[in-house]
Order: structure tokens, then C-alpha cells, then sequence
């Protein structure tokens, strides 16, 4: 047990020594903590009760390479309709962001930008969803459908969205500033096997601010980021949503510089969702209520792929109906290999829009 103990404490010091260096940046580093160490219980939350075993599980539960995945499209679903994943919504509310992983086909994490912290619902931590053909969750890891794994030397004060890059690195913004003035952060985090219970280990942390904050602010709240053609793009959730390209210091841990980029000439206003299909023949952006899906030229890159798409009118529009009558969707993702588009909303409802012929929509 003493050695343990010692081996616990060199890693996490290791760890720590990292993140604090301001060397070139360079690719990942290895090290994992223990994954035995737990959270602090917290107090049950009021009225959000503990999600049943029942709920979370599904029996038998199949080999984690043997499920289907969710990679081309299944049977017509009504746009914007609620997916009944087990009799059970997210094990948690304030879903905030959501990417797909490239290496583990129907595998989805997603995250909280707020809610009560408790060792069963944490903060500082992404969650997993795996979906089959059927748009059904299948478990992840020892028979749970939404596992979670945390996330070190990541503080948790404003999680608003999460994104995968070219090398599968997750990125995590820490971006929103209702209040003007919070600090904000990205964390750059090594993706572990979602079927065991290694951590999300954070390689790179980076400070930002808005170069244009509004009158009376020190930056912006912003809520969506994307990346695209080997760069990160960060949209302010304002009036038009301009969009913003990170330039990544040299060393790590430095603070990044916001380039603006472009933003909407149609009215696309204070968007907490934006995704790229795989093809790059769709940009689509979402609000709490509403999504917006964009035409776009896959033969064009980076800020001129963005200023195109971004100047024109949506090709489709609709809204999310939500059984409590305002989801407010944070998160969003398309499904790999699909026009099809998997949404996560902070009442914990969760939505999938099929790739079909849609419906006028005129409001």
C-alpha cells in the first residue's frame, strides 16, 4: 500500500510539473494518475435524483467492439425528435458540449458547463454515449450506457464546449463569461479507452481573452467552438456570432491570440452549437431552441471555408421539440460518415435529426 501511495504522489507530481512547463509544444506526453482516486461525495442535489441502475444499464451487455455503430443512416426519424435511450435521459443535467471520437466508432463525450457537483454526477468530466443503428445506447464500459471519466488539472468553472483535432485530442473550452470578466481556458486532453476507467489527462492549458470585448467587459462568453482544416475556431455568443481562429503560442500554458474571422450576414444570433459534416458540405449551428444547417464548399479551407458558408441563408431551419417546451441545447455533434445530427440539451434531453426531406419551416 506505501508503495502504491508513492506511486500515486510521483505521478500526479509529474503531471503537475507538465503543465506548469512553458517548453515548446510538441505532441502529447504519456502519464496516467491512479484511476482508483475518487472525488469528494457531494450533497444530492434538490430535485435532481439519483439515476437508477435500471436506467443507466442494459443487460447483456455486449462486447464493446461487437455493438453497432452509429456511421450510416438508420430508419426516418421526425427531425428534432427526442431519442428514448433506455427509458432514461442524460444521468445529468446542463449538457453543454458534445464531440463524436474518431477511433471508436458511435462513441460520443459530452460535458457540463454547470449543475451540482456529486461524486455520481461531477463536473470535472466528460461523459459517454454509444449509439447504435437503431439510435439506441448500447454500454460502454462494465454495462453502463453513460459512463464518466474525470478530468485532472482541469478546473471546471465554466465548461461550455468540446472538440476533437486532427492528432484525436480533445479540446475543452472553458469560455463562458456571462458575468464580462471570468478567466478563460482551453485544455488540450489525451483520449483514454472510454471502456476502462483511465482519466482524461490534460497536456496543455491556455489562457484567452476576447480582443473586442463589449463596452464595460474585460471579454466575451462564447459557447461554441469548432475545429477545422488543423485550426480551432471559437464563436462569440452574440449578435450574429462572429467567429474567431486560436493561434497557439509556441510554448504551452502561454495565452492564445483571437483572430476574427467573419460573422453571419443572416440573422443567426447567440449560437451555443456548431458542427462540420465530414464531407464539409454542411456547417450547422444551433441555439437553445433552434438549429440552422449552411451550405458549404468543400474545395474551400479554414477562414475562407467559414466567410462562404457564413454569408449566405440557411438551406434548412427548424426547431427542437422538446417535451418540456425548451430544451436548451448546448451541444451537438454529426454522427461520422453522416448528414445525420445528435443533439444534447441541459434538461437532459437528448435529440437525433435524420438526414431527410424536411418540412417547410416558417417560423
Amino acid at each position: 500500500m506505501t508503495r502504491f501511495a508513492i506511486s500515486m504522489a510521483a505521478v500526479l507530481l509529474t503531471a503537475f510539473a507538465l503543465l506548469s512547463a512553458t517548453d515548446t509544444d510538441s505532441r502529447p506526453w504519456p502519464g496516467k494518475p491512479d484511476p482508483a482516486a475518487q472525488a469528494v461525495p457531494g450533497p444530492t442535489v434538490a430535485g435532481e435524483p439519483v439515476v437508477s441502475a435500471a436506467a443507466q444499464t442494459a443487460a447483456p451487455a455486449a462486447p464493446f467492439e461487437d455493438a453497432p455503430s452509429l456511421t450510416m443512416p438508420g430508419a426516418p426519424v421526425r427531425a428534432g425528435r427526442p431519442i428514448a435511450i433506455h427509458t432514461a435521459d442524460l444521468p445529468a443535467n446542463e449538457a453543454s458540449g458534445l464531440v463524436a471520437s474518431r477511433r471508436h466508432p458511435g462513441v460520443f463525450y459530452w460535458l457540463r458547463d454547470g449543475g451540482g457537483a456529486t461524486t455520481q454526477r461531477p463536473r470535472a468530466a466528460l461523459y459517454t454515449i454509444r449509439l447504435g443503428d437503431d439510435a439506441q445506447a448500447y454500454p460502454v464500459r462494465r454495462g453502463e450506457n453513460f459512463p464518466f471519466a474525470q478530468v485532472f488539472e482541469a478546473p471546471n468553472t465554466d465548461w461550455e464546449d468540446v472538440v476533437m483535432d486532427d492528432d484525436d485530442n480533445l479540446w475543452i473550452g472553458d469560455i463562458g463569461a456571462n458575468d464580462c470578466v471570468s478567466k478563460q481556458y482551453l485544455y488540450r486532453t489525451l483520449e483514454p479507452e472510454p471502456d476502462t476507467d483511465d482519466p482524461f489527462i490534460v497536456t496543455a492549458r491556455y489562457p484567452l481573452a476576447f480582443p473586442d470585448p463589449a463596452p464595460g467587459c474585460k471579454t466575451r462568453n462564447a459557447e461554441a467552438m469548432l475545429w477545422l482544416d488543423g485550426e480551432l475556431y471559437i464563436f462569440a455568443k452574440t449578435a450574429n456570432s462572429p467567429v474567431y481562429r486560436v493561434v497557439l503560442p509556441a510554448e504551452r500554458n502561454k495565452p492564445v491570440a483571437l483572430l476574427p474571422v467573419t460573422e453571419f450576414d443572416y440573422g443567426v444570433d447567440k449560437i451555443s452549437v456548431s458542427a462540420v459534416s465530414d464531407d464539409r458540405t454542411r456547417l450547422t449551428l444551433a441555439g437553445h431552441a433552434r438549429y440552422w444547417v449552411f451550405a458549404a464548399d468543400p474545395k474551400l479551407k479554414g477562414d475562407a471555408f467559414l466567410r462562404k458558408a457564413m454569408s449566405g441563408k440557411p438551406v434548412h431551419t427548424a426547431r427542437f421539440d422538446s417535451a418540456a417546451g425548451n430544451a436548451s441545447v448546448e451541444g451537438g455533434s454529426y454522427v461520422p460518415g453522416t448528414h445525420d445530427l445528435l443533439f444534447v440539451a441541459e434538461n437532459k434531453e437528448i435529440f437525433l435529426v435524420r438526414d431527410e426531406p424536411a418540412k417547410p419551416d416558417k417560423r
